[in-house]
């Protein structure tokens, strides 16, 4: 674990992300990984209040992905909220 968590805490950690299991570490994972992009997104809609949903959407997969996978994903995909 982590330097700066404490042992008592790190303990706590892994006994939780063991009680959850395989399934469920990956379902988190996932859920962590949208959130994460959905932040991401407002944040581009936040520095640049000028851009659509989908603009911004586009900006931060081309960021993530690059702009050859990027340019796959339909436009009209709904971002979930």
């Amino acid at each position: 674990m982590a330097s700066d968590t404490e042992a008592l805490a790190s303990a706590a950690q892994v006994a939780a992300a063991r009680r959850l299991g395989a399934v469920g570490r990956l379902r988190r994972a996932a859920e962590m990984s949208e959130e994460a992009r959905l932040i991401s997104i407002e944040g581009e809609r936040r520095r640049h209040p000028e851009l659509s949903e989908a603009e911004a959407r586009g900006r931060v997969l081309r960021r993530l992905w690059g702009a050859d996978l990027a340019a796959r994903v339909p436009e009209t995909t709904p971002s979930r909220r």
